[in-house]
């Protein structure tokens, strides 16, 4: 393989062992020899990761990997996928987080063979999700391994250069890079916060909306999660949904809820000035692959967009909806369970979680992921009747209240009607794979006097037994 990546000096051609009139073109000819053995010295020198790739079977082969800064993202996944379609998508997928989509485009197999079919140097430069979960300046660059029109290897390799261009850019400016992490946070949310759930330390990413009691801007400096969580819900949050949201956004709740998710959102009203406005939190790891990564929190209002009072009526919809599945979210969910029981309306409240899940997104990918969880929304919209409340928990969770519905025959024939619909879910990229859920359901009776969160806690205990059975299943409490 080696013998592919170095050309010797004493290959080239001696001009004056050719007629004069050819001398030119065997100039020329060691010109681009010199030119490509350049870009594979440079390549050797510069990175600290480099991979070759036979552009006909796809196949890939790690030729080094040296150094601190080794991308051990990229080798992990090397030899997980084998094949560099696979790779390279779930290599940006996992560890780009700016300029995604032109990047994918960027590096499919047509273009990357465009660009260096004459032997010039191709590379992209782009922001890293290292592997301590933090983020770095990182290129990718793609050579053909030996000459033009005579090799079907060509080079992918790595360098962090996350230092030289520190140099020249303000700390002030790379702060707000950071913030491409989650282009939609970036991009739509006033407030972000970089927090860590160990320690409970926060740094200011973004601060362009509300500027909670003893915080400033974004900078270095740290604050407690504290003043982020009891004084913005003392001061910014609706007063009927503060209880609520002192749980919500409670850092024992929010790691449990990251545990096997990546990401944790839901909706909650703020008041302002006299006018209860719709408010969205999100907190999601910024690498999900390490034990106790650091998160993102960012906040946003919902409403501001809106133009007339007609709109209004549109925008308490949204707010409402999970944007993933088209079923309501976890806040609007809860308070319409929470009304329910206050009207002394029985029913049958039902937790449910997929199994296994995280093994979907990490052997198919996120977007086959996603694909699960709308599917697993549609079966449960044509299980449940239209006065039943169907709500996405977040992650893979789902819950269900079943309106005068008060005992366990008829709670099983009901979920058993949801199990056989999700069983019946088509994601061609799954194959043979069944999509299985766990679920736990509790009964609150006319007179009960058990709060949402104590039904809550027991059906979600019981959702452990069924994940002890093979298979769909569902235990009472």
């Amino acid at each position: 393989m080696q013998s592919d990546l170095v050309i010797k000096e004493n290959e080239l051609l001696d001009p004056s062992n050719y007629p004069k009139d050819q001398r030119q073109l065997v100039e020329d000819f060691n010109a681009r020899i010199m030119r490509l053995t350049g870009i594979i010295t440079g390549i050797g020198k510069e990175y600290h990761t480099i991979w070759v790739i036979n552009a006909t079977t796809k196949k890939m082969y790690l030729y080094r990997s040296t150094g601190e800064n080794t991308n051990r993202d990229a080798v992990e996944l090397g030899f997980k996928f084998d094949n560099y379609d696979r790779f390279i998508e779930e290599y940006v997928d996992r560890c780009v987080v700016n300029s995604i989509e032109s990047i994918q485009r960027d590096v499919k197999l047509d273009v990357v063979f465009s660009r260096i079919k004459d032997g010039e140097l191709f590379s992209l430069d782009y922001m890293r999700l290292a592997d301590d979960g933090n983020m770095s300046y990182h290129q990718m660059a793609f050579a053909l391994a030996g000459q033009p029109e005579e090799t079907d290897n060509f080079i992918l390799a790595f360098r962090d250069i996350d230092k030289s261009i520190r140099k020249h850019i303000a700390d002030k400016r790379y702060l707000r890079e950071q913030l491409d992490i989650v282009e939609t946070l970036s991009r739509d949310y006033y407030n972000i916060f970089k927090i860590n759930p160990e320690t409970g330390d926060v740094v200011i990413l973004k601060l362009d909306g509300y500027v909670t009691k003893g915080m400033e801007g974004a900078g270095d400096k740290i604050y407690p999660y504290e003043v982020l969580y009891k004084q913005y819900v003392k001061d910014r949050v609706y007063s009927e949904d503060q209880e609520w949201m002192y749980e919500a956004i409670s850092l024992p709740v929010i790691k449990s809820k990251l545990k096997d998710n990546s990401e944790y959102v839901s909706s909650y009203r703020v008041m302002d000035k006299g006018e209860v406005h719709y408010y969205q939190f999100t907190y999601i790891l910024i690498n999900a692959n390490i034990p106790n990564s650091a998160m993102l929190a960012g906040f946003k209002n919902v409403d501001d967009i809106v133009a007339s009072a007609k709109e209004r009526a549109n925008l308490e919809i949204l707010a409402n909806t999970d944007m993933m599945t088209g079923i309501l979210n976890r806040g609007s969910g809860e308070r319409k369970v929470i009304d329910a029981m206050a009207n002394n309306k029985p029913g049958m409240l039902c937790i449910m979680d997929a199994d296994k899940f995280k093994t979907i997104n990490d052997d198919f990918g996120h977007n086959v992921g996603d694909k699960v969880l709308r599917g697993i929304a549609d079966a449960l919209k044509i299980t449940f009747r239209d006065e039943d409340i169907i709500f996405r928990l977040g992650g893979d969770e789902y819950a269900a209240y079943v309106m005068a519905l008060n005992d366990e025959e008829a709670g099983r024939v009901v979920m058993d009607r949801a199990f056989k619909e999700i069983s019946k879910m088509d994601v061609p990229e799954l194959g043979d794979r069944k999509i299985c859920v766990s679920a736990g359901a509790v009964f609150y009776k006319e007179g009960d006097k058990r709060t949402f969160e104590e039904l809550y806690k027991l059906a979600d205990s019981a959702v452990y037994e069924s994940k002890k059975i093979s298979g769909s299943a569902l235990h009472f409490r």
